[in-house]
Order: structure tokens, then sequence, then C-alpha cells
């Protein structure tokens, strides 16, 4: 990786490779208007434009004119990277947006490096670091909830949490500092108990801002649901009836799903994946079963939830038991399904296996309690998932936790009356964990690091 120079000019497109109505190439630095000039005619002089107006014209290389293009200006420092910059709009596909680039490289710029654009944005202070980071996981959200918090950070709302119990635990810190620095002028011992008192409820906050983490990776990568059962009790028709799409295969005979189906739904904003595995049975599987079975034991074990799907107009049977063998009960739904086909099996569930409230009665071929069963499982999915604000980052649930310990040491040695230095030192740590989350104290490692994730063009 490059150590990013700011006095040299960028360009790279900004918008995927391949067939589409426009292509976005963007440039950045100070002589942005300057190397587009040399390559644009149009009907207004670039160096005459303001910030937010753009103009309309042709790109040429040496061969001549590469295609016909809208061009706006930005201005620093009101631009996505606080520098001067230019968006060329031009059509889409690989060749006129390819021949653009290297007129633009011709012509003075450099291709930009993955992330540079949204680097450049933080070394000029247009935002913090929790926000860069903030930017790829807008584009990398799979889910409307996902989406909504990465625009939350964007928007600085954790930044903004994050400065606030820095200040909280600076002043107790310049307390303490002014008696170690000034005892001679300040000699009143600060009162230990009042300064620790203070410390617990940012340590308390900082302890419910990590704790978001999980909650909000589940809402990011998925949450996964595998249907488990003996064969044809229609875990097939259930999870089609679920996703209100036919993805499975179902026949009557026993044993047609033999492999791993799933398909993706959102429920509540969060993406969920439904898996439909091979029927478990105790005995008189083929080799193919078997293979199956084993891969349904192994979504089981990995899923967030598990529906167990069995044949309520069926007695229970010495297979269905088995399916539940090895099962964490408490990620288990119970779906007593074909209740179409009458309920002869229902009172022996109910007194052997779920609790009332995740135990269902359905019919996947009606649909009848389909709803219901669908509203439980969002609600599951959905559970601990209402923050206002979360932390969507390990690298900042990371820093969090070690601000929280910080804290924690600092407090104990308030309490016993211990060495104030070790305290004033403690707490310092915990604000340099806080201020590398938004990039107030940072090294050029770390930004490396995160900006290599990002796309070439952001």
């Amino acid at each position: 990786m490059i150590r990013f120079a700011l006095d040299d000019t960028i360009a790279s497109l900004a918008t995927p490779v391949g067939a589409g109505a426009l292509s976005i190439i963007r440039v950045s630095g100070p002589e942005a208007s300057l190397v587009v000039a040399r390559v644009f005619r149009g009907e207004r002089e670039l160096s005459a434009l303001q910030g937010f107006q753009g103009a309309h014209g042709w790109l040429f290389d040496a061969a001549g004119a590469v295609d016909e293009v809208v061009v706006w200006v930005y201005r620093a420092p009101r631009s996505y990277t606080g520098e001067d910059m230019i968006e060329i709009s031009c059509h889409g596909g690989s060749v006129s947006a390819s021949r653009a680039l290297e007129a633009l490289w011709a012509a003075g710029a450099r291709p930009a490096e993955p992330g540079e654009f949204t680097r450049r944005a933080f070394l000029h202070g247009r935002i913090d670091l929790a926000q860069a980071e903030a930017v790829a996981d807008v584009i990398e959200a799979r889910g409307r909830r996902a989406h909504e918090q990465a625009l939350a950070q964007l928007q600085g709302g954790l930044s903004r949490r994050v400065r606030e119990l820095a200040g909280e635990i600076r002043e107790v810190l310049l307390v303490i500092e002014a008696h170690l620095d000034f005892g001679e002028d300040v000699p009143e011992v600060p009162e230990s108990g009042a300064l620790a008192t203070r410390l617990m409820g940012a340590e308390r906050e900082l302890d419910r801002l990590a704790g978001s983490y999980l909650p909000s990776r589940r809402v990011r990568e998925g949450y996964v649901i595998a249907l488990i059962g003996k064969p044809n009790v229609g875990k097939s028709s259930l999870l089609n009836a679920l996703s209100g799409r036919d993805r499975a295969l179902v026949h009557d005979a026993p044993g047609t799903t033999r492999d791993v189906v799933d398909v993706v739904v959102e429920w509540s904003g969060i993406p969920v994946r439904l898996v439909d595995t091979a029927g478990l049975r105790v005995a008189g599987a083929d080799a193919v079963e078997e293979a199956g079975m084993e891969r349904t034991r192994l979504e089981a074990g990995a899923a967030d939830a598990v529906l167990w799907v069995v044949d309520v107009s069926r007695a229970p049977s010495e297979e269905d038991e088995a399916a539940a063998t090895g099962l964490d009960m408490s990620r288990v739904v119970l779906a007593l399904n074909k209740s179409d086909l009458g309920v002869s099996g229902l009172e022996w569930w109910a007194n052997n296996y779920s609790p009332a409230y995740r135990r269902f009665v359905v019919s996947a071929l009606s649909g009848a309690g389909v709803s219901e069963l669908q509203l439980a499982l969002e609600t599951m999915v959905s559970a601990g998932c209402d923050e206002s604000m979360w932390v969507t980052n390990e690298r900042h649930a990371r820093q969090l936790v070690s601000a929280q310990e910080g804290l924690g040491r600092a407090q104990g040695v308030l309490e016993t009356g211990g060495n104030l230095e070790l305290c004033a030192a403690d707490l310092g740590r915990a604000l340099g964990s806080l201020a590398a989350i938004t990039g107030d104290d940072v090294d050029d490692d770390l930004l490396d690091a995160i900006f290599s994730r990002f796309c070439i063009g952001k």
C-alpha cells in the first residue's frame, strides 16, 4: 500500500464495469479541473464553473472523440473528498469508461487506490473514521435494518455518543491531573467515591454499546433457520409457504429432498435464510440419503434457530423423536404440520415437547396457522435488534471493550483509595481507545488496513 499524497490528482471509475445506462468517473485533487480540461471540450469552460455546476460536452483522447459526457464540478471544501472534485457521466459499458479513464491518466491524473476517495474525505476532516467505515457498510448492507444502522453511523450518531462519553471521562481525568500536577495549588485530594460514581455511568454505556455488536452482526450477515424433521412431514411445503414462492420441490414420495435447499427472505428488515434439509430417518436410507442427513445435522448445528416440522395427523414415531436428538431445544420452534388431515398426535406433542409459545399447529397446504408461525419466527429474528444506535463494526466493539476495561480498573483504584497516577493512566488508555474509533488518534497502518477493504472508486 502506498503512502497517500494529497498533492496529486486521482481518477477512477465509481460505478461497476458492465452494461448500463451510465458510468461515472471521479476525479479528485488540486489539479482536477486542469486535468479534465485537457480532455474535455464543452459549451462552458470548467475553470469558470462554481461548485455544484455542470457542463455538457465531449471527451477526447489522442485518437479522437471518446464519448459524449456531462461533467459536474465540486469545489473544495464542499465536495465528497473535501478537495476539488469532478464527476464525469459517460455512457455505460466497458469501452467508453475505459477510454475516458485512460485519457484522464494520460492528462496527468493517476489511478486511485481502493478507498482513496473516502480516505481523502477523512484526511480533510469531511468525515471521521467511524463515518468513513460506515460508507462501506452502506454499500454492503444486505437488508433494510442493516442499511438504516449504517446510515445512522454515517450521519455521525456513534461518533457523537463516543465523543460525549470521552468528554465525561476527560472531566474526571482533569480533576485527578490537576491534583497530581498542581498539588501545591490544589492540595485537596479529589473525592474518590464521587469520581468513581461518575465513571460508572460511562462504563455502563460502553458496555451497552459493545453488547450491541452481536445483534447488529446478525442483522448485517443474516439470520439462519433450518427446517428439520423426518421424511414426508412437509418441510419443503412449509418452506415454500413461509417464503411465498415454490423454491423447494414437493412430492408425496418420502426422501424427495436429499440435499440442502435454501431461500432468503426479509423479515423486519433483516435477511433470513430458510434452509430446507433432507429428512432424518432411523433406518433404510441409501448412501445419498445418509450424506444428506449428515448435512442436515451440520445445518441444524450451525443455524441460529431450528424449525422442527412434524406430521401432527399421525401418531408420533421413533423417527420423530430421533430427529430431535442432539438439538438445543432453546433454539427450536415446533411446527405441527398437516393439520388439515387431522390432529391425532397433538396431545402427545403438547405434553412432551416445546412450550406453548414455541409450538404452532399449521397446514402448509391450506395455509392455516402459517402467518402465526411466521410472526413468531419474525419476532425471534428481530429480538434484541431494536437499539437506536448499534455498533456494527468489530473494530469499534473491541475498542469499546478496551475503554470499558480501562474505566473498570480506574474505578477500582478510586474505590480502594489507590494510586491516582495509576487511575489517570487507565483513564488515558480508555480515552485512547475511544479516539481510535473516531480516528482522532490513529496511525497510517490502521488506515491502510481499513481503506484497503473499500472498492476502487469509493
